[in-house]
């Protein structure tokens, strides 16, 4: 995937000194919040000279779908690797593994909960984070289809309301981690992300035994 980034130098998303200077950004939008964060912040917590960062993003939105764009080809590798391994529910479990254990350590969540909610009041940014979301889905769907044995419009059918879960399941902890003062809701994390998991690991023994039942089916019908 070569997708490019709205900003005037023109380098993709993974090129190496966009993904700095987008890594340097997360804690400011996570510490400053999306409207708190001025362009004069981000580019001091860019390390750059305003002139010099509005060469690389002309607004926050443009932002926005730099975040979007890089973490939609790091999902794409992910998804790709799921697909083409020789067990694909195993792989999709340990990549779900990491997205849950992975807010315990970083600035994602809280970053995100601050474009969740400026995608409320902006419909542009809206417009970015549904996008996301929708990819997710789709890659979701295409691992179901390979994990349950069938085509990806009958997963699609069959598998969209978990592929909803799944996301819901890892969005909820994700907001969790980064809601630090809500007793006593406020659980323990590891324990959430625990229990998000046995939840996971359910929703995929249903969609994997969609297969064990069409093999099923297949040695009855060959009996007969």
């Amino acid at each position: 995937m070569t997708s490019t980034i709205e900003h005037e130098t023109d380098l993709p998303a993974q090129h190496p000194r966009v993904r700095d200077i987008l890594d340097r950004l997360r804690g400011v939008f996570a510490d400053k919040g999306f409207d708190g964060a001025s362009m004069q912040d981000l580019a001091r917590g860019a390390g750059m000279s305003a002139g010099n960062f509005y060469r690389y993003f002309s607004s926050k939105n443009a932002l926005v779908e730099a975040f979007v764009e890089q973490d939609l080809l790091d999902i794409e590798s992910d998804f790709h690797a799921i697909v083409t391994s020789s067990s694909p529910r195993k792989a999709l479990r340990e990549t779900l593994r990491r997205s849950l254990e992975s807010f315990h350590d970083t600035k994602a969540a809280p970053l995100w909960a601050e474009i969740e909610a400026a995608a409320q009041r902006r419909p542009e940014i809206k417009a970015i984070h549904d996008r996301m979301e929708t990819k997710i889905a789709d890659y979701l769907i295409q691992a179901f289809a390979v994990i349950a044995g069938i085509g990806p419009e009958a997963a699609k059918e069959q598998f969209s309301a978990h592929a909803t879960m799944i996301f819901l399941l890892v969005r909820g902890a994700a907001m969790q981690s980064c809601d630090a003062a809500a007793p006593p809701m406020q659980a323990d994390r590891t324990a959430v992300t625990g229990l998000a998991l046995r939840l996971v690991d359910l929703i995929i023994a249903e969609i994997a035994g969609q297969q064990d039942r069409a093999h099923d089916a297949e040695s009855q019908t060959h009996v007969a």
